[in-house]
């Protein structure tokens, strides 16, 4: 399975968490369409070779879940031929995937759960919040305007796990693509970021860092099947499921749905 999935890379090096969500098989068995969908990390340290890759990959949308500050601080470098379409799940970046270790440090510090808990926080806050809600709407406005063949839609946040992760959750779960799958997904950040993590962890035990500030810093780095088994809760609890969320809070239409097929599934 890991070497499967692992083929969703494709092959930016100065980029973290690129991937393709191409070649995902729906439950009627057909397959989302190559060079329509991206989910990544953020787009601000691309090299020239990856602007070109990405310009030659047909990447015409870039959709930035960031909050103004991570926006600003570190601003996309956007592919030549892209629009760059501004997209704030949040005011600030609630996730703490942009913030620095000293910024949790005196919360982790004295619970080596904050990290976890935070994020389930996080996840509780990107389904209810009205910013949010209105962010992911304004997603789903932009996949049915991204109509022609070969032409790509980028979505990302700081380190492509967590907003984009819940975004790839709707957008696939439109689609029709199976839980299992839309998991397993979610989980491959694990493995794409795992030389990143591993060199963050020892760069802390390098500090002489405690084991409940990296505790924390790993599970606001990474993903756990928790943190997506509990928005699944929450979208069946509070709206009876995720089809229920894509209709009544996202205001996707039975044509909606029907469109995104056919824009983003092979025939």
């Amino acid at each position: 399975m890991h070497k499967k999935l692992t083929n969703q890379l494709i092959g930016v090096t100065s980029g973290r968490n690129f991937r393709e969500l191409g070649g995902y098989e729906t439950l009627s068995g057909k397959k989302i369409k190559y060079h329509k969908l991206l989910r990544t990390g953020n787009l601000a340290d691309l090299s020239p070779f990856d602007l070109e890759f990405l310009k030659d990959y047909g990447v015409k949308y870039d959709v930035d879940f960031r909050s103004k500050e991570e926006a600003e601080k570190q601003p996309d470098r956007v592919p030549e031929g892209a629009k760059y379409y501004f997209d704030p799940v949040f005011s600030e970046d609630l996730t703490n995937s942009s913030k620095s270790i000293n910024d949790l440090e005196t919360e982790a510090e004295k619970d080596p759960n904050f990290g976890f808990d935070h994020m389930l926080f996080a996840y509780e806050d990107m389904i209810r919040s009205e910013s949010a809600q209105k962010a992911y709407r304004k997603f789903f406005d932009y996949l049915l305007a991204n109509k022609k063949d070969g032409d790509t839609l980028i979505f990302h946040c700081t380190a492509g796990k967590d907003r984009t992760g819940f975004g790839a959750l709707l957008v696939l779960s439109a689609l029709g693509v199976p839980l299992k799958t839309i998991k397993e997904d979610y989980l491959l950040t694990n493995i794409t970021t795992k030389d990143f993590i591993d060199n963050m962890v020892q760069r802390l035990k390098d500090n002489n860092m405690s084991e409940n500030v990296i505790q924390s810093l790993r599970d606001v780095q990474s993903v756990h099947a928790e943190y997506i088994n509990h928005a699944i809760k929450i979208l069946n609890d509070d709206y009876g499921s995720i089809n229920n969320y894509l209709r009544d809070v996202m205001k996707l239409s039975s044509a909606d749905i029907m469109e995104l097929r056919r824009i983003y599934l092979e025939n």
